[in-house]
């Protein structure tokens, strides 16, 4: 029988190997010329993939590494790597915050608010900004004021579902000024009840700008350790990277704290920064500022910056398409002017679209620009959310070579879209089926860590069967995926839209050595267990940097 020509070749000497995993199913997501597609060992050298094969066509490298770990017939995939994710401004503030992630009652999460008052002296801020939603709640609710009050009485109280709803206690109000006689901020409403009393419930970023600045503001060193327990717990679920959209009104200053653990090269996972505007009116200036003073693609392996997004102009922003919105003539003037600094200074584009309209008013600024320059098609580009895309748009964006990053925050939000919608245009947002008729990369993520959850698991779930947390909102089979694609999606795909394509998202000699262990086979097991999956281990550029107490040994 010949030999398989993608076999490794062991002539010569063995590279020094510092990890080799045998015994298991291990999905390369390779193409036909570059491995077989599943493996059973995989050995690692100097962050890399050095060889993928049989167990024996591996043994000399057992034989030669500082540590082998037996698999035991485990599945093992690349190491996940969340595609539109705002994990700057969540790991800022990580220490400083409750995670809800996990709680499914109102009595839990009541539970967790008086623990957290009993660990922190009178007055200190207990906050829990976004990341859940009272869908999740076996109540269909979210706390209330009172239960605050009751639980907490004497330490200010903030909880912001999404960007829905925040929800203070009288403690909290105190805290941020807020009173009766107090008018309501701009861009933000605070709620009264019939007698014009503030009720402890506000509305809008106006709003929530005030007990944000108080709650969540840290100091370097509080924020530095925010930045390593967030990528220690994001190893816990088996991402390896992250690509972080910016925000509305991230500022430069807001890098600092993950810069500062990447220069010490304790950055525990890999950060890919897209860099909106932060100046509303100031937006062209910004970007201009940005592109003359930094490089595209500045930084190294673990933390880079990579494109402008995905707010690059503030008038632009359609927030999350539940709102009439229609982008202002004079703010699209301004973004041909980004778009144009964009594609003549080397840099690739993100941008936010909920919206059909918006979408399209995005592609006629590209369009534009890519009929000036020849700098813009085929360069990388790609459209965030791309929730409500026509075809005739999605055409647009196929003609451009550019890509669809693509959320699960319908999970959480399935009724507030059919409200808003209608059944019907829900099922199908995102198009993900006509997108993938067009041949259109999709890069797979959540948009957490305020607007959703950051699990991976919950969102490889959702792209595979489109359920939502309360079941209305359920995406048409057309536009779902299998489990390998939704995998593809989070890992293989996830690397198009950075430009790593040629050494990230798979298991094949060469690339970067990312992966991780599920704790159960994502795809072969039911559907009810997809959402809850975990990493027992994963792995770093060939670091462990994260093995659970029942890994594989």
């Amino acid at each position: 029988m010949p030999a398989d020509p993608r076999a490794p070749r062991l002539t010569g000497a063995l590279p020094l190997v510092d990890l080799v995993l045998r015994g298991g199913r291990i999905t390369t997501f390779a193409d036909p010329d570059q491995a077989p597609a599943e493996v059973e060992s995989i050995a690692i050298a100097a962050g890399r993939v050095v060889a993928v094969g049989t167990d024996q066509q591996l043994a000399p490298y057992a034989d030669l590494a500082a540590e082998v770990i037996d698999l035991d017939g485990r599945r093992v995939i690349p190491g996940l790597n969340d595609s539109h994710i705002h994990a700057v401004r969540g790991a800022n503030s990580w220490s400083r915050s409750l995670h809800w992630e996990s709680v499914r009652s109102v009595e839990g999460a009541l539970a967790s608010i008086a623990e957290a008052a009993e660990a922190l002296p009178p007055g200190a801020w207990i906050s829990v900004v976004g990341g859940w939603h009272r869908s999740q709640f076996a109540e269909g609710r979210a706390p209330d004021r009172a239960e605050l009050d009751a639980v907490a009485p004497d330490h200010p109280v903030y909880l912001q579902e999404l960007y829905d709803l925040g929800i203070l206690n009288a403690a909290g109000l105190r805290a941020t000024g807020f009173a009766d006689a107090v008018a309501d901020p701009p861009r933000g409403v605070l709620e009264r009840d019939e007698d014009g009393a503030l009720t402890g419930r506000i509305r809008g970023v106006g709003a929530f700008a005030v007990p944000i600045g108080l709650s969540l503001g840290a100091e370097a060193a509080q924020a530095q350790e925010g930045v390593r327990e967030m990528a220690a717990e994001f190893a816990r679920h088996g991402l390896t990277g992250v690509v972080d959209g910016g925000g509305l009104l991230m500022t430069p200053r807001d890098y600092d704290p993950i810069s500062a653990v990447w220069r010490t090269g304790d950055l525990g996972i890999r950060a890919r920064l897209f860099v909106s505007a932060w100046t509303r009116g100031g937006e062209v200036a910004d970007i201009d500022a940005l592109t003359t003073l930094v490089q595209p693609d500045s930084g190294d392996g673990m933390l880079r910056i990579v494109g402008v997004g995905e707010i690059p102009h503030l008038g632009c922003h359609d927030m999350e398409g539940l709102d009439p919105f229609a982008m202002p003539d004079d703010a699209a003037e301004e973004l041909v002017d980004i778009v144009r600094l964009c594609a003549r200074r080397g840099w690739r584009m993100s941008v936010h679209a909920v919206l059909d309209a918006t979408l399209g008013r995005i592609l006629d600024a590209w369009e534009r620009v890519e009929a000036e320059t020849g700098l813009v098609a085929g360069r990388g580009w790609s459209i965030v959310h791309a929730d409500e895309a026509s075809r005739g748009n999605l055409e647009r964006l196929a003609r451009l070579g550019a890509g669809v990053l693509v959320q699960n925050r319908l999970i959480l939000k399935g009724s507030d879209y059919a409200d808003a919608w209608g059944e019907t245009p829900t099922a199908q947002a995102p198009p993900i089926g006509t997108m993938r008729e067009l041949g259109i990369v999709i890069g797979a993520g959540t948009d957490a860590t305020r607007a959703n959850w950051f699990s991976p698991w919950a969102s490889i779930w959702w792209l595979v069967t489109g359920d939502t947390l309360d079941g209305r909102g359920r995406r048409d089979p057309a536009h779902r995926m299998d489990r390998w694609d939704a995998i593809a999606a989070y890992t293989r795909d996830a690397a198009w839209f950075t430009g790593e394509q040629g050494h990230r998202g798979r298991l094949v000699p060469g690339y970067d050595a990312d992966l991780c262990v599920p704790t159960r086979d994502p795809l072969t097991c039911a559907d009810e267990e997809l959402r809850d999956i975990r990493s027992d281990l994963t792995v770093l550029g060939g670091r462990i940097t994260h093995r659970s107490t029942t890994s594989v040994r």
